[in-house]
């Protein structure tokens, strides 16, 4: 899918969540900052998502713990407007203020 709204720079991302482009990028030493903010997601709570090396911003379209998926926590989906995708397990979001 080739996302077109809510993308954002990565200097913007940056001044938002700084562990989270760390670990968005690869390094996971911010894994657990970042784990932390992620387990506390709420529905349509606004977010930042990093989605085929693009940073977007997005809230949280669903959270379901009683999925046969949900071993390691939540299954949790977020869409931007345009598509919705599922960023449990290593593709984790983290919580911003407003979009």
């Amino acid at each position: 899918m080739k996302l077109t709204k809510g993308i954002i720079s990565r200097e913007e991302a940056l001044k938002i969540s700084p562990d989270y482009v760390i670990y968005a990028e690869g390094d996971w030493r911010k894994y657990d900052a970042v784990e932390e903010e992620f387990a506390k997601l709420k529905r349509g709570q606004a977010v930042l998502a990093y989605n085929d090396g693009e940073f977007v911003l997005a809230k949280v379209s669903s959270i379901n713990h009683n999925d046969i998926r949900a071993i390691d926590g939540p299954v949790v989906r977020v869409s931007n407007g345009e598509y919705s995708w599922r960023v449990d397990g290593n593709g984790m979001v983290f919580p911003v203020k407003a979009i």
